[in-house]
């Protein structure tokens, strides 16, 4: 079996730091021989499974590396998962991967980016987070919590648990918000799928129908249901409440909101149906998932 082919991308300005450091945990112990780790500056013809956009140590300059933006958006399209790390959002938010999601940076980079990018989701209060294809970490040092989820998401929690005993960093953030989550298969290699995954991961608040999203794909209907289900192992109503469900779980951890209030930012107007599907996927209901896995106050 192919190894998966991991990009660190030392862009103009990365921290040296960040791009080494972050090789150094990826590379750590057995789960570093279980894929191919590239240090990239430039142009690559691979389809890479996860790609790592580092901090900065000073302003991004898009004019310093053209190829990056519309390297980034090819390896989207293509089910790579992007990540970056305080200011290589900009490398995000410069190819739109965002797609209108939240996103996280710096706290103290946040007025820059809502003037550079106005229509920019940003929320810099959690230190992490995720979606299927992206996740975007908060200050300088997250590229350590960043490192531990890629190698979570790629190898298992047992691999990620081991480097983070042998860094002497702490896996708790990540190993309580991480519980049972849905990682929906994007390297399936069917692009008209991938193009329906990713506008519900973009959508979950809206009314989400098999007719819209075949329209999406550009399929009929039935052939649409076949593709997606072979491609990713659901049926598209499973995709979509398990996805809604790995969501709301989030939402519990990082605000104080209402399970009603969660609910309805997930995608379901019913909050009895909320709960239901939520007890059925989570075993436990929302208020007891809440209880149960929430360490400290991370609503600040």
């Amino acid at each position: 079996m192919t190894k998966p082919e991991i990009a660190i991308v030392d862009y103009p300005g990365a921290l040296p730091s960040a791009v080494y450091g972050i090789e150094d945990m990826l590379s750590f112990g057995p789960q570093g021989e279980r894929w191919d780790l590239h240090r990239l500056s430039e142009h690559a013809e691979v389809d890479f499974a996860a790609i790592i956009l580092p901090p900065s140590k000073r302003a991004v300059g898009f004019d310093e590396a053209p190829w990056l933006i519309p390297w980034l958006q090819q390896q989207t399209a293509q089910g790579a998962l992007v990540c970056s790390a305080c200011a290589g959002l900009s490398w995000v938010a410069g190819a739109g991967l965002d797609r209108g999601r939240r996103v996280t940076t710096h706290w103290g980079l946040e007025q820059r980016f809502r003037d550079h990018f106005p229509e920019l989701n940003l929320d810099t209060a959690p230190l992490l987070i995720e979606h299927s294809d992206l996740i975007t970490a908060g200050g300088m040092m997250a590229w350590i919590d960043l490192s531990l989820v890629i190698i979570e998401r790629l190898a298992g929690q047992d691999a990620a648990l081991d480097v983070a005993r042998n860094f002497i960093v702490s896996p708790n953030r990540r190993d309580q918000r991480r519980f049972r989550r849905f990682l929906p298969e994007l390297r399936h290699g069917d692009a008209e799928i991938l193009r329906a995954q990713h506008h519900i991961d973009s959508a979950l608040q809206d009314p989400l129908k098999i007719a819209d999203l075949a329209d999406i794909a550009g399929l009929a209907p039935r052939s649409f249901l076949r593709r997606f289900t072979r491609a990713t192992g659901l049926k598209p109503t499973e995709y979509l409440q398990a996805l809604r469900v790995d969501r709301a779980r989030d939402l519990l951890l990082q605000t104080r909101d209402s399970t009603e209030q969660i609910g309805f930012a997930v995608g379901y107007t019913d909050s009895s149906a909320f709960q239901k599907i939520f007890k059925r996927l989570a075993g436990q209901s929302p208020a007891e998932f809440r209880r149960a896995f929430r360490q400290g106050d991370f609503a600040g």
